[in-house]
């Protein structure tokens, strides 16, 4: 059944490729997101659906005269990225690890302009972010069921690709929660199915959360505690969510089934120094290579090769091991990509969030109930999700995964949509009425 189930969708994905690049591009990210050449049994390897979806994606937008973004501030900072990962494989000890992960930091960036141009209206929009959260949601919403009904599973491996392990598993599950909740509120009156549609998603949420539990990720509980302050800070009644919020969790909480020794895993965030965890303290060790690292090399030693050049700057003398991983996305970017790259994804977050923030502040002051709850609800969840992972993705090496850059775009995409529509309101705004109008004599 799994398999005539990720079949049947692959060939929609392709069909709906053909017929627009709106389809293609949704079908080159769900095929992205939702990896089903890992959910099944099969090998689909051979088939390499993921380059024909993404060959399919740039012909059928280049027919159709969508073409890469080149303008829009965040489309320059992601280009700039690039460029400096580029420079930064000069230095790299390991040079065909780097090219493989230029090539997909390259195709990842294509696809994310691409998106920008192509997702111009309303429906599109959340079309796109339905895509995103139901290809992550469904295996993060199933997973948090099936802990549940299992009485508290827990879960030591992810989904593959970028989220391979529990937490980066728990970091994407994370992310996802506030495109689920964005999903569900944004949903057009339109759509027939409204009601139930909004009800699965809005479902997903704490089932997704739970998925966060079972996970035991340190990182992903507080990339998800995150995400709920920023949530909680844009409600109108801050205090009342709180309490609302918190006697759900007390009430809930006898008939949640925690996986045993979750509650001691938690308190170790605050106690690592005294139960000497080396899992936290290695991090912090990890993150001073990472500096020296950058000090001598400044435009960095190529992507993803850290691990390769851990064992000359290790001062420990391999306490932590050998040719260890960074632990942080934040100081993976800047080992690899120097300090250069650094800055530029810094930019790239700063960019985005007063992007979304002044999205906000248009939905409320231009624009129409209808069209400004749509406009902020995608905003806020964007926000969300970037908060997720700065505080999730300071724990673990996923710099570049799709779920990030890809909230990049959309954030483009947004905001030249909220544009248009500022720029349409204005304009009926400025046409005269019909009693206006001077009466020729």
């Amino acid at each position: 059944m799994r398999i005539l189930f990720v079949y049947t969708l692959i060939c929609a994905a392709l069909i709906s490729g053909f017929i627009s690049p709106l389809g293609a591009l949704l079908g080159y990210v769900w095929y992205a997101l939702f990896r089903p050449q890992s959910w099944v049994w099969v090998d689909m390897s051979a088939f390499k659906f993921s380059l024909l979806l993404g060959v399919l994606l740039v012909l059928r937008s280049s027919f159709a005269g969508k073409w890469p973004n080149l303008t829009h501030s965040n489309s320059l900072l992601m280009l700039g990225l690039l460029a400096a990962s580029l420079v930064a494989q000069t230095n790299a000890v390991q040079p065909d690890m780097g090219w493989y992960w230029l090539d997909f930091l390259g195709r990842l960036v294509l696809v994310t302009l691409l998106l920008i141009s192509i997702v111009d209206t309303r429906r599109s929009m959340w079309l796109t972010i339905l895509v995103i959260s139901a290809s992550l949601g469904f295996h993060t919403a199933k997973a948090g069921l099936v802990s549940i009904l299992g009485g508290g599973v827990q879960y030591y491996d992810g989904l593959g690709g970028a989220f391979a392990d529990n937490n980066g598993y728990a970091l994407a599950a994370a992310m996802i929660m506030p495109l689920l909740w964005a999903t569900a509120r944004a949903c057009p009156d339109r759509f027939r199915f409204r009601r139930i549609l909004s009800m699965g998603f809005y479902l997903a949420v704490p089932l997704t959360a739970f998925t966060v539990i079972s996970t035991f990720s340190r990182g992903g509980f507080l990339a998800m505690l995150a995400a709920a302050a920023v949530f909680i800070i844009f409600r109108k009644r801050k205090l009342v969510t709180l309490g609302v919020g918190l006697l759900l969790a007390v009430v809930a909480l006898p008939f949640i089934p925690l996986p045993d020794g979750y509650l001691d895993r938690i308190d170790t965030i605050t106690t690592y120094q005294e139960v000497e965890d080396n899992s936290a303290l290695g991090r912090l060790h990890f993150w001073k290579v990472a500096w020296q690292m950058a000090c001598d090399n400044p435009l960095g030693v190529g992507l993803y090769n850290y691990e390769s050049n851990y064992d000359t700057y290790d001062f420990s003398h391999g306490a932590f091991g050998t040719k260890r991983a960074v632990h942080s996305s934040h100081f993976q970017i800047l080992a690899e990509t120097g300090f250069i790259g650094f800055i530029l994804y810094g930019c790239l977050f700063i960019n985005s969030f007063l992007i979304c923030f002044r999205i906000r502040r248009q939905a409320r002051n231009a624009l129409p109930p209808s069209e400004g709850l749509f406009l902020s609800t995608i905003a806020e969840s964007l926000l969300m999700t970037m908060t997720a992972f700065l505080a999730g993705g300071s724990f673990i090496a996923l710099g570049l995964n799709d779920l990030s850059w890809l909230t990049f775009g959309v954030v483009a995409a947004l905001d030249r949509l909220t544009a248009s529509l500022v720029e349409a309101r204005e304009q009926r705004d400025d046409t005269p009425s019909a009693e206006e109008c001077p009466v020729p004599a």
